[in-house]
């Protein structure tokens, strides 16, 4: 193949990235109208679903096991995946897929780079831990071996789900929202952090201490980057594939005491080395965003 065979392929691959924006379709008042729409729904509704998943189980044996307690506080992320689902159908008026990816398919490959990254760096980040303060990571041993088993199995399902439920609502419909009406593209990326760290500030890992600044930096630059992420590769499925990734290590593999999320990993660490996890977001995000632009990934 030829340089001008490899330019029309390319070409080919990316033709979508001048198609129309989908954020046109509806006025500005109405994506923000529908972006509260979908947090109230998810905040009452969610909150309902939760109340009654968590009284359902409490008369049973298995209300204090950690699947149950996994479950209830997962449970939720259904609803604001039908939130989002409902407003796309209904309101924007196109597919799902159409609405996660300019692309005219969901590109798996990049989905896949993107979680492969991040296992990596996460990965790496966990054996630095170990050798700089190799007690600071402990095998988290239980006696209810079945109900560790069933919550990973629960959290299959349950963490993907999550992951893609958030994304949708902070990463995809801010970004068909606003990146067609603002020039200066890093006010997207600032505004998807913002909104990313406000919905995270009642977390465990905020409230429980007296110098929440570097964890809220982290929050905040996760929504810059994820946005970078969606914006310049015109679709969710990098950001999907590295927030899945990030999630399910935690509750499979290695989580920290008081963590926001209910998991019962094989590995628990005593707290988070939350420079090294900058380390990881930065560095694996760049490598994300700077890779996935490859012609083989879209």
């Amino acid at each position: 193949m030829n340089g001008r065979d490899n330019r029309m392929e390319l070409f080919a691959r990316t033709s979508y990235l001048s198609s129309d924006p989908i954020g046109k379709k509806l006025p500005l008042r109405y994506w923000i109208a529908g972006f509260f729409f979908i947090e109230l729904v998810w905040t009452f509704v969610g909150g309902a679903v939760t109340y009654l998943s968590m009284e359902g189980t409490r008369d049973f044996p298995w209300s204090s096991a950690s699947w149950t307690m996994y479950l209830n506080q997962h449970v939720n992320f259904l609803v604001l995946f039908a939130a989002v689902a409902f407003f796309t159908h209904a309101v924007v008026r196109i597919p799902l897929r159409r609405y996660v990816t300019d692309a005219p398919q969901f590109r798996w490959k990049l989905f896949w780079l993107a979680a492969l990254v991040w296992l990596v760096g996460i990965g790496i980040a966990t054996v630095v831990t170990i050798v700089i303060e190799p007690q600071a990571v402990m095998v988290n041993t239980t006696n209810r071996l079945w109900d560790r088993l069933l919550l990973m199995t629960l959290a299959l399902v349950f963490t993907p789900l999550q992951c893609i439920a958030e994304e949708l609502l902070f990463r995809t419909t801010l970004w068909r929202m606003l990146e067609p009406r603002l020039r200066r593209t890093w006010i997207v990326g600032t505004i998807s952090g913002i909104v990313f760290t406000v919905a995270h500030l009642s977390n465990v890992e905020v409230q429980s201490t007296s110098f929440s600044l570097p964890i809220l930096l982290y929050y905040f630059l996760s929504g810059v980057l994820f946005m970078e992420m969606t914006r310049s590769h015109r679709g969710t499925e990098a950001a999907f594939g590295a927030h899945i990734a990030n999630n399910l290590f935690l509750v499979l593999v290695v989580n920290y005491s008081g963590s926001s999320l209910p998991s019962d990993p094989w590995l628990i660490q005593q707290a988070p080395v939350i420079w090294l996890d900058l380390m990881v977001l930065v560095v694996c995000s760049h490598i994300i965003i700077r890779y996935g632009s490859n012609a083989r990934f879209q």
